[in-house]
């Protein structure tokens, strides 16, 4: 097994030591490129063919390189680029240390200026390793390049995430251009929404939820075209969320609000879930309740209900009921605002049981105290 693996990283890293490549291979990273004095580099950027149009950049945690010091010592590292005029590259950190055995990641972006030419061009990144003693002393150097190609053609591509509601859903979007069946980085977004200018080419939209791929889309951009990418997740939502007012048919008086609703899971199985109910009076925080836990919440619409009686009673203001849906410890997704406005019913309507007592109770000692006062005025 490990003859095996030294010849892969042989193919991959013809310069590094065996012990070196599999460091790197068992970390299930790229084969390093290059290495020196101890020295690797490793990474996706030399895996990258950039096709980048004038005015615009690519920035990505997909593009980065991986810095290794395979020595026995310390060593401090500084990381140059080279590209063409009007081309930037962009790096996560510039200078750092790195103890012996240690790596460090480091994300490149790709910054074009509308003055840079079309064309195609190489990019390079350089980590220098060097130690301070009597002067600075170079230990080595390690690189890595890519191409680059300058579009003078663009489309505008924007990409939303959307609960199957037709609601925004705040998953991490990523595009990437497909090329030679490889999959390269473009952008991200972890707000649901991504709008980006593109060369012409086929792309593909992804859409993810705490790392796992919810939906996505391939298209095909052509020049000056603007195409909207709708994401439509496959994930787990509150469907027909309704708050039921119930009165007394006796009394006509409000008993209890019916709180409806649906957890629907198009996902995939959970180990547990919670629902929790959240309702403000007035603008204000009045009631947090747990309605219900779910262990497992399997895949599919479970249909729920519960009847809701703040403890202070019903009053004469404005109730706004909100759901939220927990998934082991985290909060998931939140419902649609439901809201039962009792202001204009007339304090009666809002009362609870206590006070309609206390009221009678009162209104008997006022009857008694004047029926007694009367007999005392009667004339034998």
């Amino acid at each position: 097994m490990a003859e095996v693996l030294w010849r892969a990283g042989q193919r991959g890293a013809a310069c590094l030591a065996p012990p070196a490549a599999f460091l790197i291979l068992s970390l299930v990273v790229a084969p390093a490129v290059s290495a020196q004095g101890g020295l690797a580099l490793s990474g996706s950027f030399y895996r990258q063919d950039f096709k980048v149009p004038q005015g615009t950049s690519i920035e990505s945690p997909d593009v980065y390189v991986v810095v290794f010091n395979n020595s026995s010592s310390g060593m401090d590292v500084r990381m140059t680029t080279e590209a063409p005029a009007g081309v930037a590259l962009v790096l996560s950190q510039s200078e750092f240390h790195l103890p012996a055995g240690g790596q460090q990641k480091v994300t490149v972006a790709v910054k074009v200026s509308e003055a840079a030419a079309p064309g195609e061009y190489q990019l390079k990144v350089t980590a220098e390793a060097h130690r301070e003693g009597a002067g600075i002393k170079l230990l080595g150097a390690a690189s890595q390049a890519a191409k680059l190609t300058i579009t003078g053609e663009a489309g505008t591509v924007e990409v939303v995430a959307l609960m199957p509601d037709g609601s925004p859903l705040p998953a991490r979007v990523t595009l990437y251009r497909q090329a030679a069946g490889a999959k390269l980085s473009v952008g991200y977004s972890d707000t649901g929404s991504l709008k980006i200018r593109v060369a012409p080419g086929e792309y593909l939209a992804e859409a993810y939820m705490d790392g796992s791929k919810i939906a996505e889309e391939s298209f095909r951009i052509a020049a000056n075209e603007h195409k909207r990418i709708v994401l439509q997740a496959r994930t787990v939502y509150f469907e027909g969320f309704a708050v039921v007012p119930n009165y007394s048919e006796e009394t006509k008086k409000l008993v209890f609000a019916e709180v409806v609703y649906t957890v629907n899971n198009l996902f995939q199985p959970f180990p547990q879930a919670k629902v929790v109910l959240k309702v403000t009076k007035g603008g204000s925080p009045l009631d947090e309740v747990n309605l219900i836990t779910l262990a497992p919440l399997e895949k599919g619409r479970v249909e729920l209900s519960y009847n809701y009686i703040p403890r202070e009673g019903w009053q004469k203001a404005e109730y706004i009921f909100k759901l939220e849906l927990w998934i082991e410890g985290k909060l998931y997704t939140s419902s649609k605002e439901e809201v039962l406005d009792l202001t204009k019913e007339g304090v009666g309507r809002g009362m609870n049981w206590l006070l309609i007592a206390a009221i009678g109770g009162a209104l008997v000692v006022v009857l008694v105290v004047a029926l007694a006062f009367t007999m005392r005025r009667r004339p034998y």
